[in-house]
């Protein structure tokens, strides 16, 4: 697979955010914020709420534990997103 973003498609299609509820909009108003749009994982966990949220806790989880350095995460994402050939 090339590089090239446009030849890029999700073999599972995220939801529309504007039809999901208040809680989970106010998470893709602040990844749009962040990131310029919704981040397309949470897209495809939002198909299944109990996912997105369950995913939500976990990343809470760790940030609240103060077992990873701040600067891990970050890195972490951006080293899976090369690995996956993903432009984040």
């Amino acid at each position: 697979m090339a590089n090239d973003r446009s030849e890029w498609t999700s073999r599972v299609d995220g939801v529309d955010p504007e039809s999901l509820g208040e809680r989970e909009l106010k998470v893709f108003e602040n990844q749009t914020r962040k990131w310029g749009e919704p981040l397309a994982n949470h897209l495809i966990y939002a198909r299944v709420p109990e996912v997105f949220h369950g995913a939500q806790a976990m990343w809470r989880g760790l940030g609240a534990a103060r077992h990873l350095e701040p600067a891990l995460p970050p890195m972490l994402n951006r080293r899976v997103a090369i690995l996956n050939d993903c432009v984040f």
